[in-house]
């Protein structure tokens, strides 16, 4: 008797309306990664008080490219939350992945602002080993004390020199989470500890996992640095844990490229290059509707 593979996780992106589009663009090449093999894949987007029109515009879009999306309404941000001039609250939405999506048992996050260039099979199949959290290690800030992630870490009983990780791309394992209680103790921290946020939701993960998380291979969440180190007075501050080199090759193997930081690849002011070029591929292609 042939019995089916057990479905795969789920991809979950959150958005409010300034990145509707970005998440069209990264629907688009996840289509692009996986000719005649997107039908396995899923999408769950929670929808951060998004318009209709954009609504409209993303699951015209998936039913255009053959990837099974649906849209949940995800809860408004707490407001004592820290954000800055250039994260609005939504960067917080992903803590919501529980209660939006309980009847998942793992799913796999990515940020609006990635690029899929690889099959995301190999990584939505990959053990966790018992982790809750699978990640890449921040390749700007990658350990605690060598960074400005976590100001007052030592404070927090936080070991200088811990590894830090990006949560821009992150396999989670929903049970294991709410067992160990991740996500509410994120909130927690939040909520107790706002003088002590730099990167928002990711510095409230990274302390409340703490040193239990898997290493993921750097390719499933390769920072866009050439296009940073391409700017006048770039300086790479953590060249001792992080060469910019190494960086620098990791974009030729990545399999997931990550437009970190406060400069996007759909803004006018974004350096020309391989990666702008790469991006406004499937960006440009993106139907009319919804804005931008």
């Amino acid at each position: 008797m042939n019995v089916s593979p057990r479905p795969l996780p789920a991809i979950v992106c959150g958005v409010d309306d300034g990145y509707a589009r970005p998440l069209r663009t990264l629907m688009h090449s996840i289509a692009a990664a996986h000719p005649g093999t997107v039908g396995e894949l899923r999408l769950v987007v929670l929808d951060q008080q998004i318009s209709e029109t954009n609504r409209e515009a993303i699951l015209r879009d998936a039913d255009r490219i053959g990837l099974r999306t649906e849209l949940r309404p995800a809860p408004v941000t707490d407001p004592r939350y820290p954000v800055s001039d250039w994260v609005s609250g939504a960067v917080y939405v992903r803590l919501a992945i529980p209660e939006v999506i309980p009847d998942e048992r793992r799913v796999l996050y990515l940020d609006a602002d990635t690029m899929v260039l690889g099959d995301l099979r190999p990584l939505l199949r990959q053990s966790l080993e018992g982790r809750p959290i699978g990640a890449v290690r921040d390749p700007q800030n990658p350990v605690i004390g060598r960074g400005i992630q976590l100001p007052g870490w030592d404070e927090l009983g936080v070991p200088y020199g811990r590894g830090y990780f990006n949560s821009g791309v992150m396999l989670i394992d929903l049970e294991r989470c709410q067992r160990l209680g991740v996500f509410d103790r994120s909130r927690q921290f939040l909520s107790e500890h706002p003088d002590k946020v730099r990167f928002w939701d990711q510095d409230a993960l990274n302390w409340a996992v703490a040193d239990n998380w898997q290493r993921l291979d750097r390719r499933w969440n390769t920072f866009a640095m050439s296009p940073q180190a391409a700017q006048a007075g770039f300086i790479h501050y953590a060249e001792a844990d992080s060469p910019l080199a190494q960086l620098l090759k990791d974009e030729k193997t990545a399999a997931l490229v990550h437009f970190a930081g406060p400069d996007k690849p759909w803004q006018d002011s974004y350096p020309a290059g391989q990666l702008r070029d790469t991006y406004h591929l499937f960006h440009d292609y993106v139907a009319g509707g919804g804005t931008e």
